[in-house]
């Protein structure tokens, strides 16, 4: 086995690696970098396009429907033709919906001259790509690859978003676990991880949250009793409250919270506005709510008292306090959750409420480390920011404590630690390392090949 970090940088953005198993290339993930546009956003290549005889590609694995992790597929299913795509269902119906929708932003972005390239693929690239998509069960261990018999993959539950999952691949008596993005413990609405039962001979882990001891000592309870205190001040003094989210992940198990204090009491009955996309997919949450590992799986979204907001029909109404659940979670310019910070910021009564991660360099992050009077630009409107503006931790992400328990339980010869953060994956592995002193630990860095066919 050979694995080769691929991807810009390695750091929040466009998520591919490559894992070389006897005559076989497995791709792991086929992102697009959320932050950046057209060709920019793909990721680099690097020795799979210079060396394509030593990188064979049989299949592209994808283990979830964020962005970051699956939006390139039509571009690396084109250039790979005779690559299977291996998913969960509620992967794909998921990934359609994003790639879909995405494909036609592009486009009308071209069209209106505001972006440099032509969209990188259209809907109809996205519905050719059915026939290709080979749906896997969690828990079934298959041997996708004729080529290569000796090869068997098994998807596990990885407990981020709906549909997630890792993968465990055996290969001629060597087994290795890949997480992708993990999530240890339950979250409001998903069951935490399931890992192999078996020890295995390599880890290939995530490190986003790693780095943080507040996301180590987190209790998700806590958190959500520290925001329905949060939302009852807001409320007392009739201001309304912005929570920019990612349509997908976040927004449903905000929406589950939300609705779980609303019907506990412990928040007043107020108006909640969603964004038309993270409803659609709170439908499908819905759709697989007795087939996914739920820990409610009699609740169904459409059960909840929300509101759809369009912001071109409805526009931003204020008057009394209202809770906007809407996108992007970075804030890029116009979009909905840009447009309504714009008319909360000036003034004191509401609050603008982070409940994920803001990439560096985003609208997002100048909100959340500004002070009280600050200047934001909005596109050449600079308002001062007098609004209450705090930061929730609801992540779907494992922590250090959780890595390292994970890691105990698989008793590998062998932890490779992906970047995220190059400060948080050395974190997990000096953690590792203590825990484990006999334990081998690396970091994957971008365009460097690792052996992994020996400890």
């Amino acid at each position: 086995m050979y694995f080769t970090l691929l991807g810009p940088t390695g750091n929040h953005d466009a998520h591919l690696r490559y894992l070389g198993v006897g005559r076989a290339g497995l791709l792991l993930e086929a992102g697009l970098d959320p932050m950046r546009d057209g060709h920019a956003a793909l990721p680099r290549l690097g020795p799979l396009e210079d060396h394509a005889d030593y990188y064979p590609v049989d299949a592209i694995l994808l283990s979830h429907a964020h962005m970051d992790h699956m939006a390139a597929v039509p571009v690396l299913a084109a250039r790979w033709p005779h690559a299977q795509i291996l998913c969960t269902e509620a992967t794909w119906r998921l990934a359609r919906v994003q790639l879909c929708r995405h494909a036609t932003l592009w486009a009308e972005a071209w069209e209106a001259g505001e972006s440099q390239d032509e969209a990188l693929y259209g809907p109809a690239d996205v519905q050719e790509l059915e026939a290709r998509v080979r749906l896997v069960e969690r828990g079934e261990r298959i041997n996708p690859i004729a080529s290569e018999p000796g090869l068997f993959l098994t998807p596990l539950d990885a407990g981020h978003i709906l549909g997630s999952c890792s993968w465990l691949v055996e290969h001629e008596g060597r087994r290795l676990f890949y997480t992708a993005d993990v999530c240890g413990r339950p979250q409001s609405v998903i069951q935490g991880a399931v890992y192999p039962p078996q020890p295995v001979d390599v880890v290939l882990s995530e490190s986003t949250v790693a780095w943080s001891p507040r996301h180590a000592a987190l209790s998700r309870r806590d958190e959500i009793e520290r925001l329905a205190l949060a939302l009852r001040e807001v409320a007392a003094v009739g201001g309304s409250v912005l929570m920019p989210v990612f349509n997908m992940g976040r927004a449903q198990e905000l929406l589950f919270i939300l609705h779980s204090l609303k019907r506990k009491g412990r928040i007043p009955p107020l108006p909640v506005y969603v964004g038309r996309r993270a409803w659609e997919i709170a439908q499908l949450y819905d759709h697989f709510a007795t087939r996914d590992r739920r820990l409610l799986p009699d609740f169904k979204f459409h059960e909840t008292m929300v509101d759809v907001l369009d912001l071109e029909e409805d526009g931003v109404e204020l008057e009394g306090s209202r809770i906007f659940l809407v996108p992007s979670g970075m804030m890029q310019p116009r979009s909905a959750s840009w447009q309504v910070a714009r008319q909360l910021v000036p003034l004191p009564l509401h609050a603008i409420f982070f409940v994920g991660h803001a990439a560096g360099g985003s609208f997002a992050k100048q909100v959340m480390q500004s002070e009280s009077g600050d200047l934001l630009d909005f596109e050449g409107q600079r308002l001062p920011r007098h609004c209450r503006v705090e930061t929730f931790l609801f992540s779907s992400h494992s922590s250090l404590p959780e890595l390292l328990e994970m890691v105990k339980r698989l008793k590998p010869a062998r932890l490779v630690a992906l970047p995220g953060r190059k400060d948080s994956a050395e974190r997990l592995l000096e953690a590792a390392r203590g825990q484990d002193p006999a334990l081998a630990t690396e970091l994957a860095m971008p365009g460097v090949e690792l052996d992994l066919s020996a400890p």
